[in-house]
């Protein structure tokens, strides 16, 4: 069934001789064959013969040869705005395949640069995926750029620095006294068999202490480093995004991916959802944005849609590492939750532990017999070990999932702490579909996993964790159809957006990707490999590739006035 405009058009733009993917509602029109485009909106979508009969003298039209079209991808649980600030200070190791070649990619990085200037590593890689199975040493970081002190982070689990990065922190046996000193563990610092400093440190606390003591980039170079990390989106098929704030995340980090915004350069529809500064200050933060940010300020490219993730810093909890509930932190999330609800904030909650999960939905149920919360789109991040009842409290409430494939680095540490069989139903995605409770897919990079959608969509057909170990229960496992309905048409009901995008239908923004290869009958091995070869924001192109690379990419229009 073809969905036609009721009165002539003559698109800008239309794509034809194509596979398109709508994922609309309508199962006669989930697939169709060509695009019409007119202005940022999709004109009509149907028959290859009669899109191409719409063309005027002014149309554009591109020729797929048979490509797979889909709506653009939206990360529903990302970091983009703390990322975007250092985004080219950093080597991306995430499609590196061999310790050599992401050590190769660290000496090209420091011949680029002066002397003395960093070179960093900072998460979205394993050691599983080398078939050296490890990291780097201090030792081979020294003859990769022996003249710039190196930085490498594995996860939020460990990091290893150089010779020369330990000379410019002061990195020696004193340090470690005087960080002992002040409450850290003097076990996070390695020592080899004579005793001497390897260069290795472990655990968030001390990580985040050497990371706030490295040179941060300008606010110029802030702005540019977020907009290169916006086209690098676009280069994956992401349109999308919904930023879950985290640490480093409170109202200092927002200015520069305004700044972005402003001068037409974010290319990725970026959803904000706020996020308090530090340990301490998060209620008052959170009543500031409350009482200073309207949730309608910003356009279709940028908008603040609520608050996340972190709700109390004391309540982060990881796969591996709980935290105290007590009754002192349950009063805080009532407090907290019930002032979001009574100025109808939209809230996405970070909980790993079921002890998290259980005093989260008990908040919410309470402040819900005061403050009816099902039309807030309220949600849970993460929330891997849901029970049955969990899923009826879900329900219950109107609020949803937002699931990352974070098992695929972290499967093994999972198993470890809570056993194979609960790992096998958490998260319980053929229930939550099943009870009909919204859910969306997402990566939560930039840290803790690769912001590559198409290995994150892997995972959720497979359950694999890079080292091959089997998580998810085979009834969990999605179908590819499912998967990518939860990264498209999924993700846009999180920020109130169903009827704007997330699936190529008339009047809907034209957001779209064509991909490399067809996600839905390449092997599914070769799925991580996926990449779009022409990216449409609004029915601007942002990225092309071969062979779509003459076809010129478009610019927005700034908004408002610069800080520049």
């Amino acid at each position: 069934m073809s969905t036609l405009p009721t009165q002539p058009t003559r698109p800008d733009l239309i794509l034809v001789n194509g596979r398109v993917t709508t994922m609309s509602t309508n199962a006669g029109d989930a697939e169709a064959e060509a695009v019409a485009i007119t202005g940022d909106r999709i004109s009509a979508v149907g028959a290859d013969r009669e899109i191409r009969e719409l063309a005027g003298p002014g149309t554009t039209v591109v020729d797929l040869a048979g490509r797979r079209v889909v709506p653009g991808l939206i990360d529903s649980h990302v970091h983009i705005v703390r990322a975007g600030r250092t985004w080219r200070d950093e080597v991306r190791w995430e499609d590196e395949r061999t310790l050599e070649t992401g050590l190769a990619a660290i000496a090209r990085r420091a011949a680029e640069r002066p002397e003395g200037s960093w070179v960093k590593v900072v998460g979205g890689w394993h050691p599983a995926q080398f078939p050296e199975g490890r990291g780097p040493s201090r030792e081979e970081l020294d003859r990769a750029a022996p003249d710039h002190p190196v930085y490498v982070q594995f996860l939020y689990d460990w990091a290893v620095l150089n010779t020369a990065a330990m000379r410019e922190l002061g990195v020696d046996h004193a340090l470690v006294r005087e960080l002992g000193a002040q409450g850290f563990r003097t076990e996070s610092f390695e020592t080899g068999p004579d005793g001497e400093l390897t260069g290795k440190v472990s655990g968030t606390p001390l990580m985040e202490w050497f990371y706030r003591r490295m040179p941060a980039p300008t606010f110029e170079e802030q702005v540019a480093s977020t907009a290169e990390m916006s086209r690098e989106l676009n280069r994956l098929g992401i349109t999308g995004a919904i930023d879950g704030g985290g640490f480093n995340s409170g109202p200092a980090a927002y200015p520069a991916i305004r700044e972005v915004w402003r001068r037409g350069q974010l290319t990725v529809r970026t959803r904000l959802a706020v996020h308090a500064e530090r340990a301490g200050t998060e209620r008052d933060d959170l009543a500031g944005y409350q009482r200073y940010t309207a949730l309608d300020v910003g356009d279709t490219l940028l908008r603040v849609i609520g608050v996340g993730e972190v709700i109390l810093y004391r309540t982060v909890d990881k796969i591996g590492h709980p935290v105290e509930i007590g009754d002192e932190v349950r009063e805080q999330f009532r407090e907290i939750f019930g002032e979001l609800a009574r100025n109808r904030w939209t809230v996405h909650a970070h909980a790993h532990q079921h002890a998290t999960i259980d005093a989260v939905l008990s908040a919410w149920e309470e402040v819900h017999a005061e403050h009816d919360i099902s039309p807030l789109r309220w949600s849970l991040v993460h929330a891997e070990p849901l029970t049955p009842a969990d899923v009826d409290r879900i329900a219950a409430l109107g609020a949803g999932v937002l699931a990352q494939g974070l098992y695929r680095f972290q499967g093994e540490e999972a198993i470890e702490t809570w056993g194979a069989e609960t790992v096998a139903e958490a998260p319980p995605l053929r229930t939550i579909l099943e009870r009909d409770i919204p859910m969306a897919l997402g990566s939560d990079a930039m840290r803790v996993a690769s912001y590559n959608p198409f290995a994150t969509l892997a995972w959720f057909l497979d359950g694999r964790t890079v080292r091959g170990t089997e998580t998810l229960a085979p009834r969990h496992l999605l179908t590819r159809e499912e998967a990518l309905r939860g990264y498209t048409a999924a993700g846009a009901w999180f920020s109130f957006e169903e009827n704007e995008r997330g699936r190529l239908e008339p009047g809907l923004l034209a957001d779209l990707a064509v991909l490399s290869d067809d996600y839905f009958t390449v092997p599914q091995e070769l799925i991580p490999r996926i990449e779009s070869v022409l990216t449409l924001v609004g029915g601007r192109v942002v990225h092309t590739a071969e062979p779509f690379a003459e076809l010129p990419v478009t610019a927005f229009e700034p908004q408002g006035v610069s800080r520049a």
